[in-house]
């Protein structure tokens, strides 16, 4: 069943990115964009979100599979279910992802139909 909670913490560091997914979700989702893992945390401190839409490479010592392995031992549950979405496109990095706990590992550039869609099966 989806969680009635309807915001996403999108952690993102790229301006047009960003731009892109304030766009798509303004409309239907109330929506918290940070660009790094200590703004992220930040926000998972003072907030709930159902999704964590995660970008894998991001400023700082951290990066977005550090924040994936963090929401999966922060947040046993699964909310924020993470999913990522990065333009990283090995099968390497999908495996990696999967096993840090991704719900979802999306690729770069992405259809805004194909996102919502996703987005969707977990709010």
């Amino acid at each position: 069943m989806p969680d009635k909670n309807r915001k996403i913490l999108i952690v993102e560091d790229d301006i047009s990115s960003q731009q892109y997914y304030s766009f798509i979700f303004t409309d239907m989702y109330e929506i918290r964009m940070v660009s790094t893992i200590t703004e992220a945390k930040k926000a998972l401190e003072e907030e709930t979100f159902g999704v964590a839409l995660i970008d894998f490479s991001l400023p700082g010592g951290e990066n977005g599979l550090d924040l994936i392995k963090y929401l999966h031992k922060e947040y046993p549950e699964g909310n924020p279910v993470a999913i990522a979405l990065t333009a990283h496109v090995f099968p390497q990095n999908q495996v990696e992802a999967m096993e840090a706990g991704a719900t979802e590992f999306l690729t770069k550039p992405i259809m805004s139909r194909e996102l919502l869609d996703i987005i969707a099966k977990y709010i």
